[in-house]
């Protein structure tokens, strides 16, 4: 399948449904790390259009929540699914369920050990400490041979792998962002069709929001030509501009498309 420019034509622009956006954050919102001003003014263009906007991102716990709350989106999911922060609440929602906290956070540790065997020079992410349902380590330095054998020994454990361009993580099966994006939708929005939500995203780990079994409209951030090859689901339509500028040329399309 190859992935197709935004459409330019507004005639049967399927972006013209678009209610809601649920998109990555690094790589995908940011721009060389960062929020520019002009991507917090996309977040306050499509907020003021009365387009809703949701953050996945496997960011940990302890750093989303304070992103759901000063950033003009409706919640932000961290940890690849993991958990839900609503911007008006306090208390985190739980999506995927851990009935012993200690336990849980000993065994990702058991199985990340079991990766140092083979890969020595992985170390622990900075975040790592602040998280609740994954195990975290850094891409930098690690090629695709490596991960796809990381891959294959998590899946002998029992246990998820997935990867962005910041970390990889560990993860309990079945965990990912299509499924906790799911059950966010059927909590908070049961009235929105599938036509009427966009995924974004730019990386691995957001190859869940481009299956098309669960969502129809997906966009790729430019800098997603790095992996696409790689990738099963691949995004329906990738921006020109990559990072923040890719996603604040989709903000514009959505806006111009409803106009």
């Amino acid at each position: 399948m190859s992935c197709l420019p935004l459409p330019q034509h507004q005639e049967n622009n399927c972006f013209s449904k678009i209610r809601l956006v649920a998109t990555d954050m690094d790589g995908t919102l940011t721009t060389e790390g960062k929020f520019t001003d002009t991507l917090l003014q996309a977040l306050q263009d499509l907020a003021a259009a009365n387009i809703t906007v949701i953050i996945v991102t496997g960011r940990s716990a302890g750093w989303v929540s304070g992103l759901a709350y000063y950033l003009p989106v409706f919640g932000a999911i961290a940890e690849n699914g993991g958990l839900f922060y609503p911007s008006q609440s306090e208390q985190s929602v739980a999506i995927t369920p851990i009935q012993d906290l200690s336990q849980h956070r000993r065994d990702l540790a058991s199985v990340f050990h079991e990766l140092q065997l083979d890969f020595p020079q992985i170390k622990e992410s900075n975040d790592n400490r602040f998280r609740v349902t994954d195990w975290t380590f850094d891409v930098a330095g690690l090629s695709i041979d490596s991960l796809q054998t990381m891959q294959h020994q998590c899946q002998e454990l029992g246990w998820g792998f997935t990867y962005s361009n910041v970390q990889c993580h560990i993860k309990p099966l079945g965990q990912d962002k299509a499924v906790g994006l799911s059950q966010i939708l059927q909590e908070y929005f049961p009235e929105y069709t599938s036509d009427e939500v966009v995924t974004v995203g730019d990386s691995p780990n957001d190859e869940s929001l481009f299956d098309k079994s669960y969502f129809g409209v997906s966009v790729g951030v430019a800098n997603v030509l790095e992996y696409v090859s790689k990738l099963q689901h691949q995004p329906t339509y990738i921006t020109q501009a990559s990072e923040g500028k890719g996603f604040c040329e989709l903000s514009n399309h959505l806006l111009q498309a409803i106009s």
